[in-house]
């Protein structure tokens, strides 16, 4: 293992990436942050102790916490491709955990950090699979012809994986399906393209990202696609990639382009369950 040192988009090229994953004791955000390259940072829910944890030449994002809190897994081109490797935060390594020639991203643990779901493209399509936490086992759970599936994210109970959806032609969906690829079905189904979907910590709704009118959305929804909400909107602004606090009662989110930041340059916020926003850092958290 390897010693380390501490706009506008295309709506499917934001499919298959997460942004900042709340730490499972709700201490901290883990997220990644580009200033010369994309690097993982932590930040305290009120942006005090802004710190890099991982550090290296090529692009590292979509970092997600191990139940115990203790590592990050997180998808990186340091090989030249898209592969899955964890970072151990107390000895400051890092471990590839996946190895081949194919794209592998979006590392999800299941609830008890044995597994870890992730899509790749190695079938000549872009699937869903397991494998276990050291990189092992690894299992095909989808196999869906002209049927792309990306960041997919295990239920609280282990029983379900959330996953986006797009089928060939079509926009972008969030699906749902047991954890081993059975009784799939849709949570959204609308015109517009959802994505960056996460589950709340009981398991019974799901907080997205919806492009209507001009403004990219943070929704949340009940896992059987009832009771839709809008939290955050601002016509001509773009939010990215929520995530629930550990207790339900916040939600993670990236805009771009706010007052008080640099045009372009996204920023950190947390939204609470009636809409109400809170700033909590302006660094280029995207």
């Amino acid at each position: 293992m390897k010693k380390i040192i501490a706009t506008s988009f295309i709506v499917f090229a934001c499919l298959s990436i997460s942004a900042q994953v709340w730490s499972p004791d709700g201490r901290q955000i883990a997220f990644f942050y580009i200033h010369n390259i994309e690097d993982i940072y932590l930040v305290k829910p009120n942006g005090s102790q802004f710190k890099v944890v991982d550090q290296h030449p090529e692009r590292d994002f979509a970092p997600q916490w191990s139940p115990d809190g203790q590592d990050l897994i997180f998808t990186s081109v340091r090989d030249g491709h898209h592969e899955i490797y964890r970072l151990h935060l107390k000895g400051q390594c890092v471990e590839k955990l996946t190895k081949n020639s194919f794209d592998s991203e979006d590392g999800s643990y299941s609830p008890n950090g044995n597994r870890i779901v992730f899509s790749s493209n190695r079938t000549g399509n872009v699937e869903l699979f397991s494998m276990n936490k050291c990189g092992g086992d690894v299992q095909q759970l989808t196999s869906t012809p002209d049927f792309n599936e990306h960041t997919p994210r295990w239920s609280p109970d282990g029983k379900q994986i959330l996953f986006i959806g797009k089928e060939e032609g079509k926009e972008s969906d969030i699906w749902i399906m047991d954890a081993d690829g059975k009784n799939r079905r849709r949570i959204t189904q609308t015109p517009e393209s959802e994505f960056h979907a996460s589950f709340s910590p009981d398991g019974k709704k799901v907080a997205y990202v919806k492009v209507f009118d001009g403004a990219f959305e943070v929704h949340q929804v009940e896992i059987s696609g009832k009771n839709d909400r809008i939290l955050v909107r601002k016509k001509g602004y773009q939010a990215f990639f929520p995530h629930w606090s550990p207790d339900g009662k916040q939600i993670a989110f990236t805009r771009d382009v706010m007052e008080g930041t640099e045009d372009g340059l996204p920023a950190l916020f947390v939204v609470d369950l009636k809409g109400n926003e809170r700033l909590i850092t302006d660094k280029n958290s995207f």
